[in-house]
């Protein structure tokens, strides 16, 4: 097979799709079926290495010169299949399924495929003979407005890898005075357009819970333009000197901040999986998201992480608190989202995508 594959961010490039990405490619590259990927980004700059079978091209961020260079791609190397990364990349995914003949394998992240776009034009998924969603909940709001059969729509989780095995970081903690602390923690994009993922709610149950766990403290890691009004927000709740905003925080130190939360907590109601709970659980510490999106699926409906409805945030928080951590829990993590079950399940929606598109509904 030869792939050309039409995607916002890979290699290179921070955040959630990105590694799905990164995961997503590697495992292709660890297939025989594969003979070939072409990896086309908006974002990113492409590493000096990377596996066998891989070739990820610079960075197009204009929609003219992505669209040139897909096209350049596309007469020089004659793909045939397409994988589109993103539903805003599947028009020009189209014309080029269109141009090559090549059937296209499309996969959904989230919000952006929930509800019915503006323009989606007439015969949208005419050439898509496979769509792959990284939750339930974002399976099930696709197929509410788009005209595909379930059969070729799955689910195709993110991964994680887990790390060396969980434990306290006593200097880290000293490092930040949080030797006799409890420690919630939240990670992720303090952006405006994503201000559904949560934090404001857990700084508003701060006030409750602290006449209960008295010792608690807030990490807030991450940045972005909603900041200030979180800042504020906890100023307003009299409480600004239990929430510590962190910044954006690096890769290699989020093992680390991970390892001394004793919670981690994301109510977020926008979320088309949260690879961050997993991130959290695969270190050992309890995650707790709402049950109200995608993140159900990395907190397998309560009985990995924990669940709760917006009302009872503050109630589920203290409870999470109150409980003993499962020692096993970075183990259970990585048999039900390691790259080794990743990886098979991959192979399994290769080979059927390789084969005649009824073969789809086998898989």
């Amino acid at each position: 097979m030869r792939l050309l594959a039409l995607v916002t961010d890979a290699f290179g490039a921070p955040g959630g799709i990105a590694q799905y990405n990164r995961d997503l490619f590697t495992a292709l590259a660890g297939s025989e079926v594969i003979e070939h990927v072409d990896i086309l980004p908006r974002n990113g700059t492409p590493p000096s290495k990377l596996p066998e079978r891989l070739h990820q091209h610079n960075a197009q961020a204009g929609k003219l010169a992505y669209t040139a260079k897909a096209l350049r791609l596309a007469k020089r190397n004659k793909p045939n299949r397409i994988f589109c990364g993103h539903i805003n990349l599947l028009p020009l995914a189209r014309w080029m399924a269109r141009y090559t003949g090549a059937p296209i394998w499309l996969q959904l992240h989230g919000i952006d495929a929930w509800d019915k776009p503006r323009r989606t034009g007439k015969g949208l998924f005419d050439h898509v003979q496979l769509v792959t969603c990284v939750s339930r909940y974002t399976r099930r709001r696709f197929l509410s407005w788009a005209n595909m059969n379930p059969s070729g729509v799955k689910v195709l989780p993110n991964t994680v890898a887990t790390p060396l095995p969980a434990h306290r970081d006593q200097s880290r903690r000293t490092a930040l005075a949080l030797e006799d602390k409890k420690v919630l923690l939240t990670v992720g994009r303090l952006a405006a357009s994503e201000a559904y993922k949560g934090q404001d709610r857990v700084i508003k149950c701060l006030p409750e819970l602290l006449k209960k766990i008295p010792n608690l403290v807030y990490l807030i890691a991450g940045d972005g333009d909603d900041r200030p009004r979180l800042e504020q927000l906890a100023q307003q709740q009299g409480i600004a000197d239990r929430v510590r905003f962190l910044g954006k925080v690096p890769d290699d130190e989020l093992d680390t901040l991970y390892h001394l939360a004793d919670l981690f907590v994301m109510p977020s109601t926008g979320e088309g999986f949260g690879i961050v709970y997993l991130e959290a659980m695969a270190r050992g510490t309890p995650a707790l998201g709402l049950d109200a999106n995608g993140s159900t699926d990395p907190l397998q409906d309560g009985k990995l992480g924990r669940v709760c409805d917006e009302f009872t945030l503050c109630q589920a928080i203290e409870q999470a608190l109150a409980t003993p951590p499962d020692p096993n829990l970075a183990q259970r993590t990585q048999d039900t989202f390691g790259y080794a079950r990743f990886n098979n399940h991959v192979e399994r929606l290769l080979n059927a995508f390789n084969a005649p598109a009824t073969a789809m509904e086998a898989h």
